[in-house]
């Protein structure tokens, strides 16, 4: 029976409700304490100014690509490359909804913007400046 009384007791709280003023403060991100490395900043200004531009399509995974590397690949480094550009894009997405609600200075950006421009560099290593970014 004490079995029966915990198990209540959990249901009882997994149905209660969280008022909307309590979700909203839930799901915003950590502030991040400190500011982005000079190397992620930069990469974020690079990003934001070719979406600004236009340079950048939001859905269009080859506007990340600089056809000049890009069309010189084999087919099969041109199908992990547009692979790889579709992957940043939905990043892309995700800064950008960050950017625009000003929650700019996060975790969430801080780890966002790190992770791609790390990334990006150890793709480019491996197959030259293939990415406008």
């Amino acid at each position: 029976m004490p079995q029966d009384d915990s198990k209540n007791k959990i249901l009882a709280q997994v149905n209660a409700s969280i008022s909307p003023q309590t979700q909203t403060e839930l799901n915003k991100p950590l502030d991040y304490p400190g500011e982005l490395s000079r190397k992620d900043q930069d990469f974020l200004n690079l990003i934001l100014d070719l979406i600004e531009k236009k340079k950048i399509d939001l859905y269009r995974p080859t506007s990340l690509l600089n056809h000049a590397v890009y069309d010189n690949l084999n087919e099969s480094s041109k199908a992990k490359a547009e692979l790889d550009a579709f992957n940043f894009l939905a990043t892309i997405r995700e800064i950008k909804k960050l950017h625009e609600a000003n929650l700019g200075k996060t975790y969430q950006m801080e780890n966002l913007v790190h992770r791609m421009r790390v990334t990006k560099e150890r793709l480019e290593k491996i197959s030259g400046d293939i990415f406008i970014i």
